[in-house]
């Protein structure tokens, strides 16, 4: 990969702009959430958030292989059954 540098500026209220060659090659849209942390280097890392759409699609992804019987099942049902089968262990 080619890495380039550019030069921006912090402003007095702590905010920087991202050079449009960036924002351009990652689709960092106004209103994109990116994280900024700090690497074990000591480095400013700034990664690009997920987009909705970015979700939707792995989301999909993952829909695609729960098991056919599996994707009704609801984050309630999955407590009840798991509390259902505690108490038939032991009863």
């Amino acid at each position: 990969m080619y890495y380039m540098d550019y030069k921006t500026t912090v402003t007095s209220k702590g905010t920087i702009t991202l050079p449009s060659p960036i924002r351009k090659a990652f689709r960092i849209t106004p209103g994109r959430k990116v994280t900024v942390s700090v690497n074990d280097k000591g480095e400013i890392v700034v990664k690009p958030g997920t987009t909705f759409e970015e979700f939707e699609k792995l989301r999909e992804e993952i829909v695609a292989k729960i098991p056919k019987h599996r994707l009704g099942l609801t984050g309630r049902a999955l407590k009840e059954a798991i509390a259902n089968a505690w108490v038939d262990d032991h009863k």
